[in-house]
């Protein structure tokens, strides 16, 4: 359990929470799957294993019959499966998955910069807010000059895991790591075994070898090792030591979930 109330909605002003909240962009994605007749709430966050869970709605929809050829998936989603504030505490289980905030980044910057897969977005704000193109970017310059500004004016992809959840306790905070076993638990092992066994995203099995340089490397080149070789820079090479801790800054307050999660477990 991860309880995300602040001490304002403890005191009773749960309204005036969602009205700061709202303001601010925080946990407006929400979904809810009925499955073996209990309702699963669903936070979705970029980079999380969503594309798992979006396989999972579309699949087990009841309106999946009226999505569209052009549709996209998140959007069929948010237009069936959104659940109100006011719906998640009725959610028989209601989970987010989160991950170390180093490793998520990481994995959104080989996606997204060095495969461009969906980078349409992120590379027309990546340009907007350096004045630069996402070619010319090294991974450090990007932890310097983009998510150095405010969140708020970033793509969403980079916002941090906290400003996704709502102002609720959740039932279930599961590590990506051991995604798996904690959806065998929400939903029976036959159903995890189909969507979370094994990720499903594009750059999820690309293989990862030590390049030296790697942070310094600008995006173009990162590109052409991973055309010719097949293969991209690991986190150790694109982590210099005050990368890591320019990003442990930066997300301080995804840290401070998993220090949370962790020290339940340990005391549980």
């Amino acid at each position: 359990m991860f309880d995300n109330r602040t001490a304002i909605d403890k005191a009773g002003l749960g309204r005036l929470q969602q009205r700061f909240d709202a303001v601010r962009g925080i946990g407006r994605n929400h979904f809810g799957l009925k499955i073996g007749g209990r309702m699963i709430g669903y936070c979705y966050i970029r980079k999380n294993a969503c594309s798992s869970f979006k396989t999972m709605f579309l699949d087990r929809s009841p309106q999946r019959a009226q999505k569209r050829p052009d549709q996209h998936p998140i959007d069929f989603i948010r237009q069936h499966h959104r659940l109100a504030p006011g719906a998640l505490a009725a959610c028989d289980h209601l989970i987010f998955a989160y991950r170390d905030p180093a490793e998520r980044t990481l994995s959104m910057f080989r996606n997204k910069f060095i495969a461009q897969t969906g980078a349409t977005d992120i590379s027309a704000s990546y340009t907007r807010i350096t004045g630069q193109p996402p070619e010319a970017a090294t991974f450090r310059s990007f932890t310097e000059d983009y998510l150095g500004r405010r969140f708020s004016r970033l793509d969403r992809h980079v916002l941090p895991q906290r400003m996704h959840l709502q102002r609720v306790c959740y039932t279930d905070a599961i590590p990506v790591q051991n995604l798996h076993a904690g959806m065998c638990r929400v939903i029976g092992p036959e159903l995890a075994d189909q969507y979370f066994l094994q990720p499903v995203n594009r750059t999820s099995d690309v293989p990862l070898q030590p390049v030296s340089d790697a942070a310094d490397r600008p995006v173009q080149e990162l590109r052409e090792i991973y055309a010719r070789e097949g293969c991209m820079p690991d986190n150790a090479s694109l982590l210099p030591a005050g990368v890591a801790a320019r990003l442990r800054k930066l997300y301080a307050m995804d840290y401070d979930i998993i220090g949370t999660v962790s020290n339940a477990a340990c005391s549980a």
